[in-house]
């Protein structure tokens, strides 16, 4: 029974999600001037159009409403240029060569731009890959008009839809965004217990961080972009709070102080101890799937007493536990943990309150439209930016230089070998070729197995059906279902378009069979091009290019560093400027787990600074963690003025740093600091002040001076345990080895 609703809610939600909607927009507008100009007897012109709405559709990116419309444009524009340079060309092979090798490599390079100029390119590349169809029997140039003329009308179209659904993305984002990071909770408190496999819970940890950073910043273009441009609806001040809290929340458990070592003498001599803080992660996890439902469902916000429930226990637990066994040190970190888990709390309840609320009328101020611009994360868009591309050393380079040259094979084995429907090869070519191995490798796999259900399916229908309405009907609703799943389910993508390839063709003509052999064979023959092509010519592997990645990441962790030492001594309101060298913290941080994540998929080969990467990896992290630990505490306590000690130490763990960028860079180290006898007595002042508050604090009688006792111990055991732990990790990122091997 429960399998049945979580399926039909799936359903629902997928019918009723963006991607159902981009698919049925992007088959409406190629079957309206398919059907209407068939009723004319102008067919020609209809597949003409119906090839611009194609064409243009991929560029069709939520977001900056200016950047969306702009990218559109282009896309339509390299749309009408690669079909007039490949139809014009074709008549001579060789001319028709050298213009299709200078037409994909520079194509290709613009994706240098980013994520929505990659889709732009890509909308050439079908372009040119196209006009090898030959599709409609009409002069090229008039053709090519129709074209643009279809593209115009998906742009107009896929307009109307958004202007009529225009915060379905945004909240869709919202709740995606609540959903990962109630994941990431749940990931938290699974590494609490040691019966659990920690290093594969990490793993799982650095492929969420990544995930979630995407998703921040694509809120950060929907919600500030916008903003900038156009001011801002009390609905979407209210979203933007929501968003803020989401970012709050995920450093507050990214800075979760778990002390294993603590974490398994406490589960050996109080296992329900640990029980107890799981439970309350994972009701706090299942309060932001809740929220996350709100957004993507629209269900009716509801509070459960279950998180407070959970947090009661463990705050009488600890009442009880103040004069137990457990000594002064396990004492402070547990209560700083439930401390920590009360601040995630408080952001949660915070995001309930704004959704009861999110639709009412009262103004909210938040910041203004200046410093908000400094939260997007930029990209540089001129020339020079493209030129320094021009190197062997850029891998976007290589790429586009390896899809330029199997093209040109492509169309040779298409002409030599007289392959029917060769521009099947090549289009198989430029969905699956990209700049990494591993994602060209599992692209290549799905394509095949997609290519092969639909082909099989397409055969079952076809053998037991012979009706040319039912072809129509299947072959819409493939096209639907193919491009509302292209870009989370591109095994389903596959056989959708295969079915809506084959039903097409057999309404055009009637040994449909040998389409669904040459389509098989054609995907087949692509996919090896694409495949062997990445291997072969020009590869771009993860341990050539992995050390940028590396000393970005630690760069921003220098800067979060220097952020969260100059708010300790000024303490105030919190700048904008710690906000940002956060957000660039965490985003440096998801950066360099990508790069990890793709060397994983390359051969063993080739994973020649695996081991090395894994632990520039894991201790970048586990420094971000410590860092995001003592910024959100400093930030969310009332401390004492910071001492000379502190100093001491952030110049050590600063100055380690620096030597470890210099050593990845082969520049000449330049130590600043070269004796430790400074950092010794810093230690032993920490560790002193230490034990003077215990001290004080079981002397001290006064309910009021305890409390404030209380409060100052608690900050001198977190920031020395702190301290002394960023500045391991910092010896330890210093020690990795330089041997690439390794």
């Amino acid at each position: 029974m429960y399998n049945l609703k979580k399926i039909k809610k799936n359903a629902v939600r997928y019918v009723t999600g963006l991607d159902f909607a981009k698919g049925y927009v992007l088959a409406l507008a190629m079957v309206v001037p398919l059907y209407l100009t068939n009723l004319f007897d102008l067919l020609p012109i209809g597949v003409a159009m119906a090839l611009g709405v194609l064409m243009v559709a991929p560029s069709d990116v939520a977001g900056n409403l200016r950047h969306r419309l702009l990218g559109m444009l282009c896309a339509a524009l390299l749309g009408i240029l690669g079909t007039l340079l490949g139809g014009y060309s074709q008549e001579f092979l060789w001319l028709n060569l050298l213009v299709v090798f200078i037409f994909v490599f520079a194509v290709s390079l613009l994706s240098v731009y980013g994520f929505r100029a990659s889709l732009v390119t890509f909308t050439g590349l079908i372009a040119i890959v196209l006009s090898y169809a030959n599709l409609g029997d009409i002069a090229i140039w008039l053709h090519t008009i129709y074209i643009g003329l279809g593209s115009l009308w998906y742009i107009g179209l896929s307009s109307l839809f958004l202007y009529l659904r225009p915060n379905k993305h945004t909240e869709l984002l919202l709740g995606e965004t609540a959903k990962l990071t109630g994941d990431f909770l749940i990931l938290r408190g699974k590494l609490l217990s040691k019966k659990n496999n920690r290093e594969q819970l990490k793993e799982e940890q650095f492929k969420l961080q990544v995930s979630i950073n995407e998703k921040h910043e694509d809120l950060r273009e929907a919600l500030l972009s916008s903003r900038k441009e156009s001011g801002v609806s009390n609905s979407s001040r209210r979203k933007l709070l929501i968003f803020i809290d989401l970012v709050d929340l995920l450093e507050l458990v990214v800075a979760h102080p778990i002390n294993y070592q603590y974490i398994d003498e406490i589960e050996e001599e109080e296992p329900s101890m640990i029980t107890k803080y799981q439970e309350l992660i994972f009701e706090m996890s299942q309060q932001l799937f809740h929220i996350s439902e709100v957004f993507i469902d629209n269900s009716k916000i509801t509070s459960s007493t279950n998180v407070s429930q959970s947090y009661k226990e463990i705050e009488s637990f600890l009442q009880e536990e103040k004069s137990s066994t457990l000594n002064s040190d396990r004492f402070l970190f547990l209560q700083n943990m439930f401390d920590f888990e009360m601040k995630q709390i408080e952001k949660i309840n915070s995001i309930e309150r704004v959704l009861k609320n999110i639709h009412q009328r009262n103004k909210i101020k938040i910041q203004p439209k200046a410093e908000i611009q400094q939260f997007i994360t930029p990209i540089d868009y001129s020339f020079r930016n493209l030129i320094q591309q021009l190197s062997l050393n850029s891998p976007i380079f290589r790429h586009a230089l390896r899809l330029a040259l199997l093209m040109i094979l492509g169309v040779l084995i298409g002409s030599y070998f007289q392959v029917q429907n060769s521009y099947w090869i090549l289009l198989t070519l430029i969905v699956i070729l990209r700049p990494s191995y591993g994602l060209t490798k599992q692209r290549s796999k799905h394509r095949i197995i997609g290519t092969f259900i639909g082909g099989a399916v397409a055969f079952i229908i076809i053998l037991f059906v012979q009706h040319p309405l039912v072809y129509m009907i299947l072959g819409v609703i493939c096209l639907i279902l193919a491009f509302s799943m292209i870009q989370k389910n591109y095994v389903g993508a596959a056989a959708f378009i295969t079915l809506n390839v084959v039903f097409i063709y057999a309404l055009l003509q009637p040994n449909v069979l040998n389409v669904i052999q040459y389509r098989v064979i054609d995907t087949i023959i692509g996919s090896g091009l694409a495949f062997f092509g990445n291997f072969i010519l020009w590869p771009s592997w993860e341990s050539s290019f992995y050390k940028k990645n590396v000393v970005d990441a630690l760069e921003a962790n220098i800067n979060y560093l220097k952020e969260i030492d100059h708010f300790y001594h000024t303490k105030g309101n919190l700048p904008n400027s710690y906000k940002v060298a956060r957000k660039k913290a965490f985003i440096a941080m998801g950066n360099l787990s990508a790069t990890f994540q793709r060397m994983a998929q390359e051969p063993k080969s080739k994973r020649k600074a695996y081991r090395r990467l894994y632990k520039y990896n894991v201790f970048n992290y586990t420094f971000l963690s410590s860092l995001a630990s003592l910024g959100t505490f400093i930030r969310n306590h009332k401390t004492t003025q910071a001492s000379h000690s502190f100093e001491t130490y952030i110049n050590h763990i600063e100055n380690n740093l620096r030597q470890t960028i210099n050593r990845i860079e082969h520049k000449n180290p330049q130590q600043q600091i070269t004796s430790t006898e400074d950092l010794k007595k810093a230690s032993a002042f920490l560790e002193n002040e230490t034990i003077r508050l215990n001290s004080q604090y079981l002397k001290k009688e006064n309910l009021k001076h305890k409390e404030e006792l209380q409060s100052h111990r608690k900050e001198a055991q977190l920031i020395t345990e702190q301290l002394k732990w960023l500045y391991e990790i910092s010896l330890n990122l210093k020690k990795i080895p330089k041997n690439k091997k390794t």
